[in-house]
């Protein structure tokens, strides 16, 4: 029997999302939703915590916009909805509860208001019930809550097992989702203007708090009783050893990929892009230095261990799908420009090392590789770049013409962003001609408006002669009496005009020898300006 499948209460996933549109849909038929729920909980008694308080939160509602005899349900209302906050304040912060948090310090992990809490205090200790306007808004914020934190989160892992496929454990991907936020987290602590050095210097408690349960959970032997001890870059040199375990099962490249490019990704955040600045991605299209240095360690890591590739392919997916919406295609774009520009240095440097003897090469530190590039490349500076694993080359599926050419040969607005750091890491070069055609097409096709039309250039058609026979113009009218040769080889002479367009070709013209693309006509130009 397989670990890789629950037993749920919905009978396929196409029923769990039928939930899901309808729960999500201001306007759906919120009656068919609980009596599927209902469904659910007849075959399944004991339902996870989000499902069992959506059910619970979602029967109040519904009883209450059927009942319109406010004065003698009030008191019934009041108990039901109550009784339903309570139930959901406690399922819901019960993760962070049991960790030894309190209900107020739990919720503002969690993202829960104050006052839905104090809801739940209100109904179990004061001798009064809380007033019911009150009692249907936190109804309301608390459906929202499970909407955005539980209905949504489960989504993207909502599928049908087939027997004899196989899947990887659920577990597993929530501990890799975890260990590459935990990344990230930790990332932000050491990026150049913030540098801290230990976790107590973290000035927000609920970041604090999220990165301290990141480590208990991923780090269980690391002693955290004091803070002020926890060095964020110890903390990274574990995490490094300890990712790789956690990355040990059935192709982890393409679940680490299928995170970070997810709804809930921090890499395509908006919300962390603005937080950082977006005036470099909107006027001078590149990446916040700042910003870019919170990944850092995370794709590091991701080179290291040769889980980049797949999430470079990813990204430029992303930018080839005209419906991910401008900001994600550049977004993805940018960062595309920044991870190919940094595996540049890494190959550059793997060149001039191979040279090196095993010794130099194994005591080089990060900083005196970084002087030694400087030395090599006179003029170039690396001190503040963005870098991955510096003896550690590029893919070599990158470096190859034949691997990158679908990349290049796709239609994709976005191309230009990327596109000569891309070519960059071609071995051969490719001729600088032939560079710079590439660019220049990526360029065009980004980009048309800076390569406009000329309004001479018109495109005429059979159409425009046949619609306009009628106009033909004839000098004489005895012409049309002569024989057919007659008249073309007058026409030769004197040609006869088509609305100004088209000229009648003559029969003495010896087609056969006139080069594809040019007319008779202009092959005697060229004979007379020979002579």
């Amino acid at each position: 029997m397989s670990d890789s499948y629950h037993v749920v209460p919905w009978f396929n996933s196409e029923e769990w999302h039928g939930v899901y549109d309808d729960l999500a849909d201001p306007s759906s038929n919120k009656e068919k939703l609980l009596e599927c729920l209902l469904v659910w909980k007849a075959r399944c008694p004991s339902l996870p915590s989000g499902i069992e308080s959506t059910l619970s939160l979602l029967q109040v509602y519904n009883e209450d916009n059927k009942n319109h005899d406010y004065e003698s349900s009030d008191q019934l209302l009041r108990l039901a909805y109550s009784s339903a906050i309570m139930r959901f304040v406690n399922h819901m912060l019960d993760t962070e509860t049991v960790k030894g948090a309190s209900l107020y310090q739990a919720a503002r992990t969690l993202g829960v208001p104050d006052w839905v809490v104090d809801l739940r205090h209100d109904t179990a200790h004061s001798n009064t019930l809380p007033p019911l306007k009150l009692l249907r808004e936190g109804c309301l914020i608390s459906l929202q809550w499970l909407q955005l934190n539980y209905w949504d989160k489960l989504k993207p892992y909502i599928k049908d097992y087939v027997c004899g496929q196989e899947y990887p454990v659920s577990g597993d991907i929530y501990k890799i989702e975890t260990l590459l936020n935990f990344y990230i987290s930790l990332g932000i602590c050491i990026q150049t203007k913030i540098k801290m050095k230990n976790l107590s210097e973290i000035p927000n408690a609920k970041m604090r708090d999220t990165i301290v349960s990141n480590a208990r959970e991923l780090l269980r032997d690391q002693d955290l009783s004091n803070l002020k001890t926890v060095s964020i870059n110890s903390l990274i040199n574990i995490l490094n050893i300890q990712g790789k375990k956690l990355l040990k099962v059935k192709e982890p490249s393409t679940l680490v990929t299928e995170i970070l490019l997810g709804n809930e990704s921090l890499l395509l955040s908006k919300e962390l892009l603005y937080f950082f600045g977006a005036n470099d991605f909107k006027y001078k299209n590149k990446l916040c230095s700042s910003y870019v240095r919170c990944f850092e360690i995370l794709l590091t890591f991701l080179h290291t261990n040769d889980l980049l590739l797949d999430l470079i392919m990813g990204l430029v997916k992303v930018t080839q799908n005209q419906e991910s919406g401008h900001f994600k295609s550049k977004l993805s774009a940018l960062w595309l420009s920044e991870i190919l520009a940094a595996l540049k240095i890494s190959q550059n440097i793997v060149k001039k090392t191979k040279k090196m003897s095993l010794d130099d090469k194994t005591s080089k530190k990060k900083n005196d590789i970084k002087k030694l590039y400087e030395h090599w490349y006179p003029g170039t500076s690396i001190k503040n770049r963005f870098l991955l694993d510096l003896q550690k080359s590029a893919p070599e599926e990158l470096q190859d013409i034949s691997y990158i050419n679908p990349i290049i040969t796709t239609y994709n607005n976005y191309l230009t962003y990327f596109i000569n750091n891309l070519l960059d890491l071609l071995e051969p070069n490719l001729p600088r001609v032939v560079y710079q055609k590439i660019c220049n097409l990526a360029k065009l096709i980004s980009t048309p408006e800076k390569f406009p039309v000329t309004a001479s250039s018109v495109i005429y058609t059979v159409d425009d002669l046949e619609a306009n026979d009628d106009v033909m113009i004839v000098e004489n009218v005895e012409e049309k009496e002569c024989g057919k040769e007659e008249a073309v080889n007058r026409s030769s002479e004197h040609p006869q005009i088509i609305n100004s367009i088209w000229k009648l070709a003559a029969n003495e013209f010896d087609w056969m020898t006139c080069p594809i693309g040019k007319l008779p006509s202009q092959n005697k130009e060229k004979e007379i300006e020979t002579n």
